[in-house]
């Protein structure tokens, strides 16, 4: 029974069976060296993840002292001392289902590569909650980090006679031409691919155990030295994804049926391809520079002056969820006639970062640690300890940064004139209705605290109908002076949260820099458009799904711009963050109640994902 609902909870996710150990784990070996795995559980989650005694005596079985965990959990989510694991592990916290900070990319890809470069027999054990988006992540940033692509040749020892025929034959059959309509590949605007299917570019060998999903451990590999170096970074991201979800993810009996992507999430994705750009010396100019004069000038600024926001035009929600849905009323310090007249929800946005202590701290071990000769994936020798002894992990297990709230809101933006809703009807999506978020004054919100207080004692929203924003929309936010753009730090991460009234509707995350256009020398004032579609936001589930695109606007500005400061820390809960589980039950909910789930198999398949 307990291995049932530990499948059931994995979900789509290959599994390992080891018949030596009579143990089956939510686990998957991405290469020979590199493995991830779910959280090791103990008391009640023990019941549907992995038990933590299976997975240390696999470990210890296997690898003996040879493994080291690497734990991306933040505290306030899940913890456990590192003597579980005999002191061998580190931590990099980031809330669940989020992008981390960019710095975290080579930190961990720079302590992997120092722990298995000291021994082929060693192996790196990458867990998270669920043990895929973060977890993958992370993997596949090691992966980028290598000189030499990661083969694959060496999976195929692990199969049957059997299994490498059904391999090859799936591989004929992927070749064939197909519909275009069903199966074309798109392309994200950061440059990876949207969906990993059977037309990828990249054809997968698979090592699946009795069509169910079930690893076997790979042999030992070769000298990787031997084998051909990568030559495109497009490539390179591609095909380390196309490994991580052949090997992590259950592989379809049909090779015409799609199968779900490893990283799935695309704000991850978006920052492998950040990371990708960095490690070929492509990233903008003077991202993350060393250099002394760089150092001391100020950081470029960015002003953020509109959001756009396109969607289909709501029909056949249930009366409740309607009602949830307008509890931002009136306008409420918005505009009375745009709300009332033109929209019968307030769509709005929250913009959040890390936080900047955390952030800063990560940025100065980065550099700290980056090897001299520019390999972006090699620590430099010797950069354990910072001058004054400390070290990372001494630094990280104070648990400072991730035992309160990690992602910080600093502005909202929403549509402030009448004609910033305009509705259309469009041949391909019919009723469009496109909403133009501008930033806000902090005055405008106090009227909507009073408006929403009021609205839930007559109407209280509550865990068994759609996810409270409560705490969002009372976080403390830096006032902005006067309308016209917020100004942001351009190397900065920022999260764009969409709401409609007080659901949640998805959210993305992206680096402006990576999205400017970086003349020199013209003196010009240059601005840029990042345009997303539905399938590049995060998590557009339930009322999120009729999202068609969002649009972000943004230009240079004044390095002596002020940039929107964070509020002082105050404790408390971003839903969504740090709290997976909660989030998706309230987006399955959402999910629900506007017919996107429709069966107990959609169900299933949304608690999972």
């Amino acid at each position: 029974m307990g291995d049932f609902i530990r499948r059931l909870v994995s979900g789509n996710k290959a599994r390992y069976k080891d018949d030596e150990l009579d143990l089956e784990l939510d686990l998957a070996y991405i290469t020979d060296q590199v493995i991830v795995m779910g959280y090791p559980a103990t008391g009640i989650e023990g019941l549907y993840r992995n038990r933590r005694e299976d997975a240390k005596k696999f470990l210890d079985h296997h690898h003996g002292k040879n493994y080291w965990v690497f734990n991306f959990c933040p505290i306030r989510e899940n913890s456990y001392p590192d003597s579980v694991f005999e002191g061998r592990v580190s931590r990099y916290p980031f809330p669940d289902h989020h992008a981390p900070p960019l710095a975290v990319l080579p930190l961990v890809a720079r302590e992997i590569r120092v722990w298995l470069d000291g021994s082929p027999d060693r192996v790196a054990v990458l867990h998270c909650k669920a043990g895929k988006g973060r977890s993958g992540t992370m993997a596949c940033a090691y992966l980028l980090s290598l000189e030499i692509s990661p083969s694959e040749s060496t999976l195929s020892r692990s199969m049957t006679e059997k299994e490498m025929a059904k391999t090859r034959a799936e591989q004929v059959m992927n070749a064939m031409p197909e519909d275009e309509d069903a199966n074309a590949a798109t392309t994200n605007s950061d440059g990876s691919d949207s969906e990993q299917t059977g037309d990828d570019p990249i054809k997968h060998e698979i090592a699946q155990g009795g069509g169910k999903g079930e690893q076997r451990r790979p042999e030992s590999t070769a000298d990787a030295k031997k084998k051909p170096p990568r030559k495109d970074t497009g490539d390179s991201l591609n095909q380390v994804l196309a490994l991580h979800t052949s090997r992590r993810m259950k592989q379809s009996s049909s090779p015409s049926k799609k199968v779900k992507q490893g990283v799935s999430i695309p704000s991850q994705r978006r920052w492998l391809y950040y990371w990708s750009l960095i490690l070929a010396h492509q990233a903008p100019p003077d991202f993350w520079s060393i250099d002394s004069d760089v150092l001391a000038r100020p950081s470029p600024k960015v002003k953020l002056t509109e959001i756009k926001v396109r969607m289909r035009e709501l029909s056949g929600l249930k009366t409740s969820l309607v009602r949830a849905m307008n509890t931002l009323v009136d306008g409420a310090g918005l505009s009375k006639n745009t709300v009332s007249s033109k929209s019968p929800s307030q769509v709005w946005a929250s913009l959040a970062r890390y936080d900047d202590e955390f952030v800063e701290t990560l940025e100065e071990w980065e550099r700290f640690t980056r090897d001299g000769s520019g390999d972006m994936g090699v620590r430099r020798k010797g950069a354990e300890h910072m001058p004054d002894g400390q070290t990372f992990a001494d630094l990280i297990k104070e648990g400072k940064f991730d035992r309160k709230k990690m992602v910080r809101s600093i502005a909202r933006m929403g549509p402030l004139r009448d004609e910033d809703i305009q509705k259309q009807d469009s041949e391909s999506d019919g009723k469009v209705e496109t909403v133009l978020l501008r930033p806000l004054t902090g005055d405008k919100w106090l009227s909507i605290r009073e408006k929403i207080e009021a609205e839930e004692k007559v109407h209280p929203v509550g865990a068994n109908s759609v996810e409270s924003e409560a705490t969002s929309l009372y976080d403390p936010t830096q006032a902005l002076k006067v309308d016209g753009g917020v100004v942001l730090d351009a190397h900065r991460e920022l999260r764009v949260k969409l709401y409609l009234g007080q659901v949640f509707m998805g959210w993305f995350w992206f680096i402006p820099t990576f999205h400017m256009p970086h003349p020199r020398g013209s003196g010009e004032q240059q601005s840029a458009t990042l345009v997303l579609a539905r399938k590049e936001i995060d998590f557009p589930v339930g009322i999120g799904s009729n999202i068609i695109d969002v649009s972000v606007s943004m230009e240079w500005c004044s390095e002596a711009a002020d940039v929107m400061k964070q509020p002082a820390t105050e404790e408390g809960t971003d839903p969504g963050e740090g709290n997976g589980e909660s989030t998706g039950i309230a987006a399955t909910l959402q999910a629900v109640a506007s017919g996107e789930v429709t069966s107990v198999a959609d169900l299933k398949q949304t608690l999972v994902d």
